[in-house]
Protein backbone atom coordinates (compact mmCIF):
# COMPACT_ATOMS: atom_id res chain seq x y z
CA UNK A 1 0.00 0.00 0.00
CA UNK A 2 2.81 2.34 0.94
CA UNK A 3 4.67 1.56 -2.30
CA UNK A 4 1.55 2.48 -4.27
CA UNK A 5 1.35 5.89 -2.55
CA UNK A 6 5.01 6.59 -3.40
CA UNK A 7 4.39 5.70 -7.06
CA UNK A 8 1.48 8.19 -7.25
CA UNK A 9 3.78 11.03 -6.08
CA UNK A 10 6.44 10.22 -8.63
CA UNK A 11 7.08 13.13 -11.05
CA UNK A 12 5.05 15.66 -9.08
CA UNK A 13 8.08 17.77 -8.02
CA UNK A 14 8.89 19.02 -11.55
CA UNK A 15 5.24 19.89 -12.17
CA UNK A 16 4.98 21.78 -8.86
CA UNK A 17 8.25 23.58 -9.65
CA UNK A 18 6.94 24.70 -13.04
CA UNK A 19 3.72 26.05 -11.48
CA UNK A 20 5.70 27.88 -8.80
CA UNK A 21 8.09 29.32 -11.40
CA UNK A 22 5.22 30.61 -13.57
CA UNK A 23 3.56 32.17 -10.52
CA UNK A 24 6.75 33.89 -9.34
CA UNK A 25 7.57 35.17 -12.84
CA UNK A 26 4.07 36.62 -13.22
CA UNK A 27 4.46 38.43 -9.90
CA UNK A 28 7.91 39.72 -10.87
CA UNK A 29 6.76 40.97 -14.27
CA UNK A 30 3.74 42.62 -12.64
CA UNK A 31 6.04 44.44 -10.20
CA UNK A 32 8.25 45.58 -13.08
CA UNK A 33 5.16 46.84 -14.94
CA UNK A 34 4.08 48.85 -11.89
CA UNK A 35 7.58 50.35 -11.61
CA UNK A 36 7.60 51.33 -15.30
CA UNK A 37 4.12 52.82 -14.98
CA UNK A 38 5.11 54.95 -11.99
CA UNK A 39 8.27 56.07 -13.77
CA UNK A 40 6.32 57.05 -16.90
CA UNK A 41 3.77 58.90 -14.76
CA UNK A 42 6.57 60.90 -13.14
CA UNK A 43 8.01 61.75 -16.56
CA UNK A 44 4.57 62.96 -17.71
CA UNK A 45 4.25 65.15 -14.62
CA UNK A 46 7.77 66.53 -15.13
CA UNK A 47 7.16 67.35 -18.80
CA UNK A 48 3.92 69.11 -17.93
CA UNK A 49 5.60 71.20 -15.23
CA UNK A 50 8.57 72.01 -17.47
CA UNK A 51 6.31 73.17 -20.29
CA UNK A 52 4.23 75.40 -17.99
CA UNK A 53 7.36 76.93 -16.48
CA UNK A 54 8.90 77.59 -19.91
CA UNK A 55 5.68 79.19 -21.13
CA UNK A 56 5.70 81.69 -18.25
CA UNK A 57 9.41 82.35 -17.77
CA UNK A 58 10.48 82.40 -21.40
CA UNK A 59 7.25 83.50 -23.07
CA UNK A 60 6.93 80.40 -25.24
CA UNK A 61 4.08 80.06 -27.71
CA UNK A 62 1.54 77.28 -27.57
CA UNK A 63 3.30 75.38 -30.36
CA UNK A 64 6.61 75.62 -28.49
CA UNK A 65 4.94 74.37 -25.31
CA UNK A 66 3.61 71.35 -27.25
CA UNK A 67 7.13 70.73 -28.58
CA UNK A 68 8.63 70.92 -25.07
CA UNK A 69 6.13 68.37 -23.77
CA UNK A 70 6.79 65.98 -26.63
CA UNK A 71 10.59 66.40 -26.36
CA UNK A 72 10.70 65.74 -22.60
CA UNK A 73 8.34 62.78 -22.99
CA UNK A 74 10.41 61.36 -25.82
CA UNK A 75 13.69 61.71 -23.93
CA UNK A 76 12.39 60.47 -20.59
CA UNK A 77 9.71 57.91 -21.32
CA UNK A 78 10.71 56.80 -24.81
CA UNK A 79 7.97 54.71 -26.35
CA UNK A 80 6.34 53.76 -23.05
CA UNK A 81 4.00 56.79 -22.97
CA UNK A 82 1.85 57.96 -25.87
CA UNK A 83 0.44 61.48 -25.45
CA UNK A 84 -2.99 61.79 -26.98
CA UNK A 85 -3.81 65.32 -25.80
CA UNK A 86 -1.76 68.37 -24.81
CA UNK A 87 -3.79 71.39 -23.73
CA UNK A 88 -2.36 74.84 -22.99
CA UNK A 89 -4.46 77.58 -21.38
CA UNK A 90 -3.12 81.11 -20.88
CA UNK A 91 -4.82 83.97 -19.11
CA UNK A 92 -3.88 87.15 -17.33
CA UNK A 93 -5.02 87.80 -13.79
CA UNK A 94 -4.28 91.42 -12.97
CA UNK A 95 -0.56 91.76 -13.70
CA UNK A 96 0.17 88.03 -13.60
CA UNK A 97 0.32 85.62 -16.51
CA UNK A 98 -1.06 82.21 -15.56
CA UNK A 99 -0.38 79.20 -17.77
CA UNK A 100 -1.94 75.78 -17.27
CA UNK A 101 -0.71 72.75 -19.20
CA UNK A 102 -2.56 69.43 -19.23
CA UNK A 103 -1.25 66.22 -20.79
CA UNK A 104 -3.31 63.06 -21.22
CA UNK A 105 -2.33 59.75 -22.74
CA UNK A 106 -1.70 56.11 -22.10
CA UNK A 107 1.18 54.06 -20.75
CA UNK A 108 1.88 51.05 -22.93
CA UNK A 109 2.02 47.74 -21.11
CA UNK A 110 5.38 45.98 -21.03
CA UNK A 111 4.54 43.00 -18.86
CA UNK A 112 2.17 40.07 -18.99
CA UNK A 113 -0.87 42.33 -18.56
CA UNK A 114 -1.99 43.69 -21.95
CA UNK A 115 -3.97 46.67 -20.64
CA UNK A 116 -2.79 50.23 -21.27
CA UNK A 117 -3.03 52.60 -18.32
CA UNK A 118 -4.49 56.10 -18.78
CA UNK A 119 -2.48 58.96 -17.28
CA UNK A 120 -3.41 62.62 -16.93
CA UNK A 121 -1.15 65.35 -15.54
CA UNK A 122 -1.82 69.04 -15.06
CA UNK A 123 0.62 71.75 -14.04
CA UNK A 124 0.38 75.48 -13.74
CA UNK A 125 2.81 78.35 -13.48
CA UNK A 126 2.39 82.06 -12.87
CA UNK A 127 4.67 84.99 -13.53
CA UNK A 128 4.61 88.66 -14.33
CA UNK A 129 2.73 89.45 -17.53
CA UNK A 130 4.65 91.32 -20.22
CA UNK A 131 3.72 94.99 -20.28
CA UNK A 132 3.21 96.31 -23.84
Amino acid sequence: MRALAVLRQRGSAPVETIFAFVFVMTLALGAIQIAFSLYARNIVMTSTHEAARAAVERGRTEAEVHAIVRRVLGQGAGGVFRATRVEVVRHVEGTRLVVSVAVAGTIRSLGPFPASLPVTARAGAAGEAAVP
